[in-house]
Order: structure tokens, then C-alpha cells, then sequence
């Protein structure tokens, strides 16, 4: 049998919320302590009614205190978010909810924490008049649901003064921009790594085929040939090994580099499903205004507010698409330099297959290298990755919904 005290909070942070404008405090909190005793000395801890006490008197300064702190961040947060509501900064004002639920789950564990420490505080104490209870340990679980508050949806009804339509939508799109960015970046980075090794490539490559002509008197006994390690750009100890690993290294990036490119896409075609959508937003957002507006000139300017919006957008759209193309051409070039890869792949599988075999072989096997890594470098693995980063890039400040805002609803009744 265990001890076990529970109780609902959502009452408690209800009335630390009262009076609060925006912030709406969190729903289905519930507040969980469960004790299990040894079995020696579960019946008389059961029937002990000072312990019971002591156990109550934890678990309630543990919710008083979390209360306490979730009251406190809720009206820090909601002062925050009036000035910023005051200020029309609507994007900054709706992700102060994230940064409070942060706050909010960061005390939940401590709470828990806590609440764990007071209960084996009290029962330390209470062995300290009852000895028998320190022979025993008990095992504490404190558990709070996962809570989380709000913003009221008056956040995105700001008084006639204050214009949010698409402010969620353009949040998404500009962390979806950043996103492309910074893959691109990544991207770039993969094609330089592909690069790199597909040159270190071919320098073992004609490494090995020098030491292979230069020791054909001498025989294969010993692959690696100390007299020319100083001859190819100080690479040492040059190889058929070498080569073998250093073409692991160009299939690695290369497979790197695939991965990547997918996840560019996902992210550019993200990108170009949620342009509509925010014109959804939007423009629902200034239909309802004008349709509530007095003036009988507001009907007809919804028309003027989409067409004013497109021009806001169209531009940023149209290099978002032309990202899209630049990425279906990077696709193709990462397909050329996969076909050259495989064919590296062969010609490395062939000189290992002549480890101390005939020289005639061997020496072919090497001819075509340069025409085959030609592929992997030079082809703008790197720039044209590069490329869609800029092109991109400047689109986060172009989408800004101040900008936005401010040329669809130039000269209407909603400027």
C-alpha cells in the first residue's frame, strides 16, 4: 500500500492569471506525490498520523511554490507582452509564449525535484523521534503534469490600430528561410569536402602509379615506396590502401552531400506551399476588417488590398521558385558527380585486385583518372549551392510582415 497525495491545479494558477490581459494560464495541471514504503514498515507509517501530516505539509509547499512561480512568470510575461502589443510588434509578442512555457517546464522539474527532497525530509525528521524508520528507505515519485499556458486570441485582435493578418505564416516562412540558408551553407561545405577528397584521390591514384613504374625492376614486395612521399603535395606513404580509403571518403561525402540536397528541397518546396497560404491569411484577416469598417468605400478595396500584396510578395515568391530551379540543376550535377564516383569506385576495385600482379594491367587501370575526377571539381558543386544561399537570404527581411503590411494596405482604410 502506498501513501499518495494528488490534487488538480488548474484552480490555483486560474486565480494567479485573474486580471491578467493576454496571458492565459495552464489547464489540466495535476499535482502527484506517491511514497512506497518498505514492506516492515509500511503498516505503521500508514497509520502514523504525524507522518501523514508531515507528508501533507511537503506536497503543499511544494504547489505552493510552483504556483507561486508560474503566477510570476505569467504576469512578467504578460506586462512583457502588453508593451510589445502597444508597440504593434505582434511576431515578438506571440513567441513570448514559447519562451514562458520554457520557463514554466524548466520549474516543473525542479518542482518535482523539490517536492522529492521535502518528503525525505520529512521522513529523515520523523526518524529522528522514531528510530525504527530510519532502518527503512522509501521510494518518492513527485510528478506534474506538463503545463502549458497561452496568449488569448485577442493577441491577433489587436484594436483598429493594429493589422496582424499572415504574422504566423510569415514566422514560419522566415524560419523556413533560414533553414534553406543554412542547409545551403551546409551544402556548401559537403561539395568542398567531395572535392577535397576526390583531388586526394587522384593524387594517391598517380602516386601509386609512379611508385608502381618506378619499382617495376624491383618487384611488389613492398607497396608503399618511401622515395616518392615527398614528390605529391607531401601526401604520405601513398598507396593502393590509400586510394581505398580516401575513395571511402569520397562515397561518404558524396552520400553527405544526397542527403543534404533532400533536405534543401523539403525545405525550398515548404517554402513555396506556404506562399498561398499566407495570402489565405492575410487577405482573410483584411476582408473581415473592411467588411466590419463603416466606410462604403471598405468593400471595395479588398480587391486593391490583395493586388497591393502581391506586389509586396510576388518578387520574394519568384526568386523562392527560381531557388527551386537552381536546386533541380544542383540535383543534376550531384547525378554527374555520383556517375563519376562509381566509376572511380571501379577503377580503385580493379588496382586493388592486382595488389603485386602485372604492371601492364595495373598502369591502365590509372589512365583515365584525371578525366574522371574532372566531374567532382570545377562543376559548381560549391557555388551553386552557394548561390541559392544568397539568392535566398535577403527574402527573410522581404517578407517582414511590417513590409508586408505596410504596401498592401497603403492608401486604404486599414493603413
Amino acid at each position: 500500500m502506498s501513501w499518495e497525495m494528488k490534487e488538480r491545479l488548474d484552480a490555483k494558477l486560474d486565480k494567479e492569471a485573474r486580471g491578467l490581459k493576454f496571458v492565459v494560464a495552464p489547464t489540466n495541471v495535476t499535482f502527484v506525490i506517491k511514497v512506497d514504503f518498505d514492506s516492515k514498515v509500511e503498516k505503521a507509517a500508514m497509520a502514523d498520523p504525524l507522518l501523514r501530516k508531515d507528508f501533507d505539509d511537503a506536497g503543499q509547499d511544494t504547489i505552493e511554490r510552483f504556483v507561486e512561480f508560474v503566477g510570476l512568470k505569467m504576469k512578467s510575461t504578460d506586462q512583457q507582452v502588453v508593451k510589445l502589443v502597444d508597440q504593434n510588434k505582434l511576431a515578438e509578442a506571440a513567441a513570448m509564449k514559447a519562451r514562458m512555457n520554457s520557463d514554466i517546464e524548466q520549474m516543473r522539474g525542479s518542482a518535482q525535484q523539490f517536492g522529492v527532497q521535502q518528503v525525505q525530509r520529512a521522513w529523515t525528521d520523523l526518524g529522528k523521534k522514531k528510530k525504527e524508520y530510519t532502518k527503512y528507505k522509501i521510494k518518492i515519485v513527485v510528478t506534474i503534469s506538463a503545463a502549458a499556458a497561452g496568449l488569448a486570441t485577442s493577441i491577433g485582435l489587436i484594436a483598429a490600430t493594429g493589422f496582424s493578418g499572415g504574422a504566423s505564416g510569415v514566422i514560419g516562412i522566415v524560419g523556413m528561410i533560414n533553414s534553406v540558408v543554412t542547409i545551403s551553407k551546409e551544402v556548401v561545405a559537403a561539395g568542398m569536402e567531395v572535392e577535397h577528397a576526390a583531388k586526394t584521390l587522384g593524387v594517391q591514384l598517380k602516386a601509386v602509379e609512379a611508385i608502381f613504374k618506378q619499382t617495376k625492376a624491383g618487384g611488389h614486395a613492398n607497396e608503399i615506396v618511401g622515395a616518392v612521399l615527398t614528390k605529391f603535395l607531401g601526401l604520405a606513404q601513398p598507396s593502393i590502401k590509400g586510394c581505398d580509403e580516401w575513395m571511402g571518403k569520397c562515397t561518404n561525402k558524396l552520400n553527405g552531400l544526397e542527403i543534404k540536397n533532400h533536405g534543401l528541397a523539403k525545405n525550398i518546396q515548404s517554402l513555396i506551399n506556404a506562399m498561398p497560404e499566407l495570402e489565405t491569411k492575410f487577405m482573410a484577416v483584411a476582408e473581415k476588417r473592411l467588411k466590419s469598417h463603416p466606410s462604403a468605400k471598405a468593400p471595395g478595396q479588398v480587391t486593391v488590398v490583395r493586388k497591393q500584396f502581391h506586389k509586396a510578395v510576388d518578387a520574394a515568391e519568384a526568386k523562392i521558385k527560381d531557388a527551386s530551379k537552381d536546386l533541380l540543376k544542383q540535383i543534376d550535377r550531384f547525378k554527374v558527380a555520383q556517375k563519376s564516383v562509381d566509376e572511380l569506385t571501379k577503377r580503385v576495385q580493379v588496382i586493388k585486385g592486382f595488389r603485386g600482379g602485372a604492371y601492364r594491367i595495373l598502369d591502365n587501370a590509372l589512365l583515365a583518372t584525371d578525366l574522371l575526377l574532372s566531374p567532382l571539381s570545377g562543376n559548381a558543386l560549391v557555388s551553386g549551392a552557394a548561390n541559392i544561399a544568397m539568392s535566398v537570404a535577403p527574402l527573410a527581411a522581404t517578407l517582414a510582415i511590417d513590409r508586408i503590411t505596410k504596401v498592401a494596405l497603403e492608401g486604404t482604410l486599414l493603413e
